[in-house]
C-alpha cells in the first residue's frame, strides 16, 4: 500500500486520451457482433472475404483509403443490418466524438443512444447499456482533462507482478521487482 500511495503521488494530471479510446470497444464488438451475425448466412468465399476483412469495418471511415472505401462499401451492400451499423457507428465519431464541450456532447450522445434504439439491432443493446451506465464519465471527459489511466495501469502491472511472485521470499526483494518493472 505504501509503494502506491509514493507512486500516485509522482504521477501528475495527465492531459485525457480520447474518449474515442474508451467507447471505440463497444461501438466495435456491436459490429463485429453483426458481421459475425450475417457472416453464417452467406456463402463460403463471401464468408471469409468478411472473416479478413473484418478490421476494416471497425476503422473509422476518414482513416480508410479510397481501395479500402470500396471494400467497405461492397460489404454493406451486402446487407442492410450491416449498413446500418456502419453508419451509426460513423455518426457516433463525426458527430459525438466532435463536440467542443460537454454540454453539446451530452445533447449529441442522447440524440445518437436513441437512434440507436431505434435501429432495433440487438447487438447494440449492450453499447446502449454501457453508454447509458457510463454517461456522467463520458459526459465529464469532454470538459475535465484529465485521467487516471497511467495509475490504473501501474496498478493492473503491480497486481501482475503480485500474482506471478507468489512465494518470493523477501518483502525487500519484491519490493525491488515492482519499483523495476514500473520505472
Amino acid at each position: 500500500m505504501i509503494y502506491c500511495v509514493k507512486l500516485s503521488k509522482k504521477i501528475k494530471a495527465v492531459r485525457r486520451l480520447p474518449i474515442y479510446i474508451y467507447l471505440h470497444i463497444h461501438l466495435s464488438w456491436s459490429l463485429e457482433n453483426i458481421r459475425k451475425r450475417i457472416q453464417k448466412n452467406i456463402s463460403s468465399k463471401l464468408r471469409k472475404y468478411f472473416k479478413r476483412s473484418k478490421s476494416l469495418l471497425t476503422k473509422p471511415a476518414f482513416k480508410l483509403t479510397s481501395e479500402q472505401a470500396n471494400e467497405v462499401s461492397l460489404m454493406l451492400e451486402l446487407n442492410d443490418d450491416l449498413k446500418l451499423a456502419y453508419r451509426s457507428k460513423e455518426l457516433f465519431y463525426q458527430y459525438v466524438l466532435t463536440q467542443p464541450n460537454k454540454i453539446r456532447a451530452s445533447k449529441a450522445l442522447r440524440e445518437w443512444i436513441r437512434r440507436a434504439k431505434e435501429s432495433n439491432l440487438k447487438e447494440f443493446n449492450s453499447c446502449i447499456t454501457a453508454f447509458n451506465n457510463w454517461f456522467l464519465e463520458m459526459y465529464n471527459s469532454f470538459d475535465y482533462p484529465w485521467t487516471n489511466c497511467p495509475l490504473e495501469g501501474t496498478h493492473t502491472k503491480i497486481k501482475t507482478l503480485k500474482r506471478n511472485c507468489f512465494g518470493i521470499r523477501s518483502f525487500n526483494l519484491f519490493r525491488k521487482r515492482i519499483m523495476f518493472s514500473c520505472k
